[in-house]
């Protein structure tokens, strides 16, 4: 019986360099797929930080879209409510006039000129207007004074009355007012210094409600006027 050994070493064979390993892929082999769970791929971030930052904006808005509606609004309930309490413009020329009274423009700005010595006594008559008027027809009496005394206006014979008021802002209605709350007394003086401003209600008829202001003031016995007269009917 003869014993025959095999052999590895095989010339026709060429000897694989590599042993079969289970660990790396065989030619026409499919890896095998691995149990258990797998690694999250590096380099993607979740949603949901994204998605909570656009709230958060959206949100914001939504704060200052509201914050601005309401002050809307109350601008608008404070805007109605002083147009409630404002008269309307007749309703108030209808408190500031007596019932049946109105006036109308004599004439407007009307430069007056008073020029007289120290210790002299001129008359001014609002109806024309005339400067150097006779006593009896002068609604404004202007005495000079000598030295550093200012002169000063009196209401005249021809007046029915008169007021000092703070500006030339005013109409006739507010000068008839004046003279009803706060008027000149018998006998009471008004210095003249520019820019003093006096409403007169003359006895003439028909009436004549005047507006004077005292636009300069010179050396003793000069001053310069501008006189705005309404006639007063009803």
């Amino acid at each position: 019986m003869s014993m025959f050994r095999t052999s590895n070493n095989n010339p026709s064979r060429p000897r694989d360099p590599y042993p079969m390993n289970p660990a790396r892929p065989q030619p026409g082999i499919e890896p095998p797929i691995p149990d258990g769970p797998t690694e999250r791929i590096a380099g993607r971030r979740p949603k949901r930080a994204g998605i909570a930052f656009v709230a958060l904006l959206v949100a914001l808005f939504a704060l200052n879209v509201a914050g601005v509606a309401i002050f809307v609004a109350w601008r608008a309930s404070n805007l109605a409510r002083a147009a409630l309490e404002r008269p309307a413009p007749a309703a108030a020329a209808a408190v500031a006039r007596p019932q049946g009274e109105s006036f109308d423009v004599s004439y407007a700005q009307e430069p007056l000129r008073v020029q007289v010595g120290c210790s002299a006594v001129l008359f001014l008559d609002l109806d024309e207007p005339r400067s150097n008027a006779a006593e009896k027809a002068g609604d404004l009496r202007y005495d000079s004074r000598c030295g550093d005394q200012p002169p000063s206006l009196t209401l005249g014979a021809g007046a029915a009355g008169g007021s000092q008021v703070k500006t030339t802002d005013v109409d006739a209605a507010g000068c008839a007012r004046a003279i009803r709350t706060s008027p000149i007394g018998p006998g009471a003086g008004v210095p003249v210094r520019k820019g003093t401003v006096l409403c007169v209600l003359t006895a003439a008829t028909p009436a004549r409600m005047a507006l004077v202001e005292i636009t300069d003031v010179g050396r003793t016995g000069t001053a310069g006027m501008r006189a705005t007269s309404w006639k007063v009917t009803g």
